[in-house]
């Protein structure tokens, strides 16, 4: 039964009217050139862009652990933009078994994208996908927020990527230590 107090009653219209307001406001959204925003955001971040076409962008950025490879490219016919951060701790051949368990076990806990092994270059990348039909274009939120999580997760994953290639832990252990939730850092 609805609270009949003043109080509660005021409470109801102002916020029946707040939502009233905010759900018909219209919002305008700029859209662009998804590899145009993506130069853009790598500019306005300092970090090394490496090569640009028009489809196409490779940026080196800065992290914690290392460097890490942007490479984002778009495909008109099918408007999608493809996102690969590459990263930078190479293995020899003998690893390649462990590199895909480490993969495997990684990816179940990534919120975007996954973990692919590049057999050329024995390195672990992070791929992922945005489908942008219908959209035309991306908005500058939308690159940065996948450029931001990628990057993310790369941070989140390089200690048990380094840890596997050097032989130090196994993906199990790599996997449990890098997944562990904990609270301020030692």
């Amino acid at each position: 039964m609805p609270c009949r107090h003043a109080a509660c009653w005021a409470y109801h219209i102002i916020a029946d009217a707040l939502f009233m307001a905010t759900s018909t406001t219209s919002t305008d959204l700029t859209f662009a050139h998804p590899i145009e925003l993506v130069t853009q955001f790598v500019v306005r971040q300092d970090w090394f862009l490496k090569q640009q076409r028009r489809d196409a962008i490779i940026a080196e950025i800065p992290g914690r652990w290392s460097h890490y490879q942007l490479a984002v490219s778009w495909q008109d016919d099918e408007e999608t933009m493809q996102v690969i951060c590459r990263i930078d701790v190479q293995a020899d051949g003998s690893m390649i078994g462990e590199l895909a368990i480490l993969a495997a076990l990684l990816n179940q806990h990534l919120f975007i994208g996954h973990l692919a092994l590049d057999m050329a270059t024995y390195e672990l990348e992070l791929r992922h996908t945005l489908a942008l039909r219908g959209a035309g274009g991306a908005t500058p939120e939308q690159i940065e927020d996948v450029v931001d999580i990628m990057l993310g997760e790369c941070e989140q994953v390089y200690p048990a990527i380094y840890q596997v290639v050097h032989g130090t832990l196994s993906a199990d252990d790599a996997t449990a230590a890098v997944t562990m939730i904990t609270k301020g850092e030692a």
